[in-house]
């Protein structure tokens, strides 16, 4: 099991509403409908298999725009933000061959899929070039914090997720799949990951729990190339837990910037799924946000393995 969750989905497939709308491009949904319903429809099963037989890109996306699409996170009167009705409780995440071209079996991805205990429904996409997975979520009202938490995960087993499913207004198109997986039973993916925006002193932004930890100066740098250099010669892994990574990563680039990220690989090189290109993009990622660790967490964390 990827993720740590303890809630259960109540909320099954079956009883779940969406806006259906005519296609991509009309902003106006055409009627709410059964999400179930939905996936299990056939009514454009010629049409997908055609598309599949394609290779030119322009006729593939001429097709694709012929067919209807729904809002899998709720019921919209029109598709934005403001026209959000009600929340379904569900994110949609897409795995394009586009982001992931080292993928080049998107049939082993949907079978993988279904291994994930909070995933309740896995499918091709309408190409076939492509995936996609509907997940519950504890707090509809934090979508776009559970699609962070989310994207680090999967970039962590060497996956990137479409930036756009960020966005609960995201459209997810018609698609047939005799090999569609469902879960009545999905366990609701409860991770956050919470950022600070800039001036932000709102009380619900999360507090860095070792603050009292943090050290200025040129004393700082040394101490943590201290502790680097007894996780490689002691073959330590302090990243083997995703949220531990994920905050080593925020303390080394707020503490250091730049100059921190190859701190962060050889911190992160112990662990066995440890892939450079994946450590890299973790970095950039916290290095852009502002998200509320110091340099305190990582001695805190380093601490809990005995090094100081």
């Amino acid at each position: 099991m990827l993720y740590k969750n303890t809630t259960l989905n109540i909320n099954i497939m079956k009883n779940i509403i969406v806006s259906k709308f005519q296609n991509y491009r009309n902003p106006v949904p055409e009627k709410n409908v059964n999400l179930f319903e939905y996936l299990t429809d056939n009514t454009y099963k010629n049409i997908v298999e055609h598309i599949r037989t394609l290779t030119d890109k322009d006729e593939i996306k001429l097709y694709k725009s012929k067919l209807p699409a729904v809002t899998i996170s709720g019921t919209f009167s029109t598709r934005n933000k403001i026209g959000l009705i009600q929340h379904s409780g569900h994110i949609c995440i897409d795995i394009d061959g586009g982001d992931n071209s080292h993928i080049k079996d998107f049939k082993f991805v949907r079978d993988e899929l279904k291994k994930i205990h909070n995933v309740s429904y896995a499918s091709l996409s309408v190409s076939g070039r492509g995936a996609f997975c509907i997940i519950p979520i504890k707090n509809p009202e934090k979508h776009a914090e559970h699609f962070e938490a989310l994207k680090i995960i999967f970039e962590r087993f060497g996956i990137i997720i479409d930036k756009a499913c960020k966005d609960v207004t995201r459209l997810r198109g018609y698609s047939y799949d005799p090999d569609a997986y469902f879960n009545e039973d999905a366990v609701v993916f409860t991770q956050l990951i919470e950022y600070k925006t800039k001036n932000s002193n709102t009380s619900n932004t999360k507090k860095d729990f070792t603050a009292s930890y943090s050290i200025k100066g040129n004393s700082t740098q040394a101490k943590v190339m201290k502790i680097i250099n007894q996780i490689n010669l002691k073959k330590i892994d302090m990243t083997d837990d995703y949220n531990d990574w994920f905050q080593i990563a925020c303390a080394l680039a707020n503490e250091f910037g730049e100059e921190g990220r190859d701190m962060f690989s050889l911190v992160s090189q112990n662990n066995s799924s440890y892939h450079p290109d994946i450590a890299d993009n973790m970095y950039t990622e916290c290095l852009e946000r502002n998200y509320p660790f110091t340099i305190g967490t990582f001695f805190h964390l380093a601490e809990k393995h005995g090094l100081k």
